[in-house]
């Protein structure tokens, strides 16, 4: 499951519709964070709370409450492998270097080539930053949880009615990073990733089964550990509708699709929203998923016929295989709020107030998504 920090490291922003989902790269420039480091000088570490109601599964919804941290912080982003956990070079024949042919592990360099296509720091023995778990996620994100709150509850708004109590979880959710084809070894065979499991608030046992009410308001409560009270409302969405394979078939729960790695899709979100998110995860044996394709698309045009939002998308290029697409309607100030892609000082899209009306960042909202999978297949 992955709620929140798609936003971060997986969600492509795109405002142009159709969306054309196809394999490609990038580059990226590298940047000192010592040369940002005098604009944040003044700043103060605050809370920053992510919370997403799932309508379809209720026991997947997630509040994380993090303390804001700056990139220049170099007490955090120091440049080291702080637990150990870092694995140079496999040193098969014993000559003291790295080999062509020899495991990297996490010995692996920058992510991107330098001048000629050169991994500075690749094979070198040494934990350089950049590499897989030097500054990562596993060393950060427990420093910056907030896990002390004393209490977190769902209510309905209009009643006040209590629908579920949230508790801790050192594992929560949970996000890929990857690092190409000469990527550290993982659990999955010819995977090129890491994937991170971080801490949030979710459903105690006894509330896992609650089902939410579509277009109802809900309202979540927070207390701190020195019993500030923090709430945000929303309101849940329906799910996608009306969604069209053309020139697909299906198989129980698995469209198959046969025209040269090709597939059109189109379909609808309720009209209170014009926010959806496309996630597609690569199926490998056992059920084991690794992360393929993240989007958010914003509609700017309404069905003709139906007079809701309408999303086409394409398929192109896909290699062969199965697939899990998750689809996911977003209510509209979430959907917003992830669009927006929110400045650290910005509050004007948070809806989380204190008991005196302070605006706190970040935002509450509700997904409905519909899960189903694709299998594409060599064209007779």
């Amino acid at each position: 499951m992955r709620i929140f920090y798609y936003i971060a490291t997986r969600l492509i922003n795109l405002f142009l519709i159709p969306i054309s989902i196809i394999f490609v790269q990038s580059c990226t420039e590298e940047l000192s964070i010592a040369d940002f480091a005098d604009d944040f000088k003044n700043y103060e570490q605050e809370l920053r709370i992510e919370g997403v109601l799932n309508l379809s599964d209720f026991s997947e919804s997630v509040i994380r409450v993090d303390k804001t941290i700056l990139v220049t912080d170099t007490s955090l982003y120091n440049g080291i492998d702080d637990n150990g956990d870092w694995e140079t070079f496999s040193d098969i024949n014993g000559n003291g270097v790295w080999d062509e042919g020899e495991p990297l592990n996490d010995d692996i360099g920058i992510k991107q080539p330098g001048p000629n296509d050169v991994y500075e720091g690749r094979g070198n023995g040494i934990a350089d930053p950049g590499e897989p778990h030097v500054d990562d996620y596993i060393e950060i994100l427990p420093q910056i949880h907030d896990a002390t709150l004393q209490s977190v509850v769902l209510r309905e708004t209009a009643s006040q009615t209590l629908i579920a109590e949230f508790i801790w979880s050192d594992s929560a959710a949970c996000f890929d990073e990857g690092f190409g084809d000469q990527g550290p070894p993982s659990e999955i065979a010819e995977a090129t990733f890491i994937r991170y499991y971080y801490g949030g608030y979710v459903p105690d046992d006894n509330w896992q089964d609650v089902e939410l009410t579509v277009g109802t308001e809900y309202t979540v409560e927070l207390t701190t550990s020195d019993g500030r009270i923090i709430s945000a409302t929303t309101t849940t969405v329906a799910p996608p509708l009306n969604i069209e394979w053309p020139e697909t078939t299906q198989d129980v729960d698995t469209i198959i699709v046969t025209k040269n790695n090709y597939a059109s899709l189109s379909w609808n979100t309720p009209i209170e929203t014009n926010f959806c998110g496309v996630i597609m995860d690569e199926v490998f044996p056992g059920d084991s998923l690794r992360s393929f394709y993240s989007s958010m698309a914003v509609a700017i045009n309404l069905d003709q016929e139906t007079g809701l939002p309408h999303y086409p998308a394409n398929f192109v290029g896909i290699p062969l295989g199965l697939y899990k697409l998750s689809i996911e309607s977003y209510s509209y100030n979430y959907g917003n709020y992830v669009y927006s892609g929110l400045p650290l000082r910005d509050r004007a899209l948070s809806n989380w107030r204190d008991e005196a009306g302070i605006v706190v960042l970040g935002a509450l909202g509700a997904k409905a998504p519909i899960d189903l999978y694709l299998r594409f297949v060599a064209a007779d």
